[in-house]
């Protein structure tokens, strides 16, 4: 690679693209080829040209975990806050990545108790290093993608937030990198001494009427007992065990249920209703990035929001969730999993007041699609043109069957011998038309 870089006949040819828009540092850095990245990058290849995707280098670096790869960009100058067609800075992408890596790490301890903590330890760590190494380095924490997301948006973890913020008070102001003295060893810290130093993020917030999640019978203790069916949260433990029928929609109450923190972040209160098990184990940060439930592993249907604070609108935009104020109210986020794929579709409405049966929803929204269902088409145009394409060009429409049953463009067919998936002898090629 240095040889060729050096016999070049002119330099600006090692930033040529594919038609994909990829160029060589895009596939180093996809790839996880340190050494060859540093060689362009030193050959004066330019770390912030975008593919079709708008990505750079660095949002696929990020997406694939690349420590080495995102260190080397980093300090030769790529910028931190460019966003790829989604609106995502590589600071979303990490956060995200961290989120999503929580989710799967609760699913196996589930699913595998004696396991649990040793497969993914070291994956945690390097995600939340990586979004505290780029905070640090000038990442913007305000940047918002198409969703109207910022990159704290995309995680439910406060401890983590917290430490982002205060490194990113310790960036640069101009958004350029800081020496390499800022390692991946940086993790943030759930003691309570890290979240004192520091800054808080929720200067901002609305302020809090106090008297709108006390127990309705008491007015002392806060409320925290989930009366079913109707989904309602107005009573103390202690008041509840006295209440035969929900005081907001006079519902008979046939069970009870104490709610507690959420399972994943371990910080908010867990106000989200699953359905169709019924458990409260999630926040509504939380919510939306699970398929199953965490408790008894039950594909969901949709969430039905009841926050314990009725006063302060949900600030999350990780889906569309509404605040329950004194009756269910409709939800229109579906189980949501973000990242590279997403699956989302509309939901049920919830309970009505008297009996657990669906409200009639407004004629004048019914033909309106929604944003989840548009995601949910987006994604299975996707799907098709991933199954129609090349699997070696990736640029070409398959047209070329071989006797194993796979297929291929026929220009890169005719240039091979053994089948690249199966590695089966290739007997005879037959055209599709």
């Amino acid at each position: 690679m240095k040889i060729m870089l050096a016999k070049l006949p002119r330099p600006w040819i090692v930033d040529d693209a594919k038609d994909d828009g990829y160029t060589a540092l895009h596939l180093a850095a996809l790839n996880n080829h340190a050494e060859i990245a540093e060689l362009l990058v030193q050959g004066g290849a330019r770390p912030d040209l975008q593919n079709a995707n708008l990505q750079t280098a660095l949002h696929l670096a990020v997406e694939r975990q690349h420590t080495q790869i995102i260190r080397l960009l980093i300090a030769n100058g790529a910028n931190l806050n460019i966003c790829d067609k989604d609106g995502d800075t590589p600071l979303h992408e990490a956060l995200r990545h961290h989120t999503l890596q929580q989710l799967r790490r609760l699913q196996e301890d589930t699913d595998f108790p004696s396991l649990g903590g040793i497969a993914n330890a070291l994956d945690k760590k390097s995600s939340a290093s990586i979004a505290c190494f780029l905070a640090a380095n000038g990442a913007d924490l305000t940047i918002k993608n198409k969703k109207g997301q910022t990159p704290l948006d995309l995680c439910p973890d406060p401890n983590l937030c917290k430490t982002l913020t205060s490194y990113r008070k310790g960036a640069p102001s101009d958004g350029t990198p800081e020496s390499e003295s800022t390692s991946f060893s940086v993790v943030p810290s759930t003691s309570s001494s890290v979240a004192a130093e520091a800054p808080a993020i929720t200067e901002t917030a609305p302020k809090h009427d106090p008297t709108t999640d006390e127990c309705l019978v008491c007015s002392d203790a806060k409320r925290d007992t989930l009366f079913r069916p109707c989904g309602h949260i107005c009573c103390c433990n202690v008041c509840a065990s006295r209440v035969k029928k929900c005081l907001e929609c006079r519902a008979p109450v046939t069970s009870r249920a104490r709610v507690g923190e959420c399972v994943v972040c371990s910080e908010a209160p867990a106000t989200v209703v699953f359905w169709p098990c019924g458990d409260v184990c999630a926040c509504a940060s939380c919510a939306p990035l699970m398929r199953k439930c965490v408790e008894c592993r039950t594909p969901l249907h949709h969430h039905n929001i009841h926050k314990i604070d009725l006063a302060k609108e949900s600030t999350s935009n990780l889906a569309s969730l509404q605040v329950n104020k004194g009756q269910p109210a409709p939800v229109q986020a579906g189980p949501h999993l973000m990242n590279n794929g997403s699956r989302s579709g509309n939901a049920p409405p919830a309970p009505s007041n008297a009996a657990p049966s669906i409200p009639p929803t407004n004629s004048n929204t019914a033909n309106i699609p929604s944003t989840a269902e548009v995601q949910k088409l987006q994604q299975q145009l996707q799907d098709i043109k991933e199954q129609t394409m090349c699997p070696i060009c990736l640029d070409r429409l398959k047209n070329m069957i071989f006797l194993c049953g796979h297929g291929m463009c026929q220009m890169c067919g005719d240039c091979i011998t053994v089948c690249p998936i199966c590695r089966k002898q290739v007997e005879k090629r037959i055209l599709l038309y």
